[in-house]
């Protein structure tokens, strides 16, 4: 599922510093989990176990495999949306949520063509959660990680918790988010039931969120979204490349480009 959820819309759904090519590559083993790549130009890395790749409710909402975009190798994913001052959520994206570990990595590199003036929101990154493990009726949403503008009109980024309806403060305040070149995101996400739950997010090796000693969502279940969803957006069109996802049993970092 993808939703923003500040309003509750629920809907069906859904590495970075350096150039394409360049680079060293690493080989993290057995740690890696999963990688979806993109270089046999299809989204099957996604829905071969379970994910999906999708675009609603636009027709210029739209999700392909491009080579106009690459963080490495030829092909990435691009997600575009149309997100006018309509009200009007637009949404785009692929999520994971089969068998995914209460603990882990996951990491997705990003680039954004053009800054953009968030209206309402910008979401890049989500975690959603069920109420029941297994029931895909309790779905709902969880952790939000979004673009805004900071005071210059830079792009930022804020973490909004649906569960308690609040923004989550940020350990590194006002983080800059580039244009024009790849950036990585990446999150250790424990999701335990007592205190030992955690939420820690990087942006290019930077910490900017940390939340910890709290327990997480009610059950282990857990899905993951990489997306471009938005509503309010000036200009509307907001492309969104993405490359070099993993989900990992070890940190990634912005070094650690999976091997091929």
């Amino acid at each position: 599922m993808i939703a923003r959820g500040r309003a509750a819309i629920a809907a069906a759904v859904l590495f970075g510093l350096l150039a394409a090519g360049c680079g060293p590559r690493m080989d993290l083993g057995s740690n890696v989990l999963w990688t979806a790549l993109f270089e046999d130009g299809t989204f099957d890395e996604w829905t071969n176990v379970g994910g999906a790749a999708n675009a609603y409710p636009d027709p210029a909402d739209t999700i392909v495999v491009s080579s106009t975009y690459a963080h490495h190798g030829r092909y990435a994913a691009e997600l575009t949306i149309d997100a006018g001052s309509d009200g009007t959520q637009e949404n785009t994206g692929l999520t994971r949520k089969e068998g995914l570990p209460a603990e882990a990595y996951y990491s997705a590199w990003y680039y954004l063509p053009r800054t953009i003036t968030v209206g309402t929101f910008w979401i890049l990154f989500k975690f959603r959660l069920r109420t029941d493990a297994n029931n895909s009726n309790t779905e709902n949403e969880f952790y939000d990680l979004e673009l805004t503008n900071a005071a210059d009109g830079s792009l930022t980024l804020l973490l909004y918790d649906h569960q308690s309806g609040a923004d989550v403060p940020l350990v590194t305040p006002t983080p800059v988010v580039p244009v024009g070149v790849w950036f990585q995101i990446e999150a250790f996400y424990r999701n335990a039931q007592d205190d030992s739950g955690r939420l820690t997010i990087w942006l290019d090796g930077r910490s900017v969120v940390d939340v910890s000693g709290q327990p997480m969502a009610p059950t282990p279940w857990v899905e993951w979204d990489v997306v471009d969803v938005g509503e309010n957006l000036t200009p509307s069109t907001a492309v969104v490349a993405i490359d070099d996802c993993a989900i990992s049993l070890s940190r990634v970092g912005p070094t650690g480009v999976i091997a091929e």
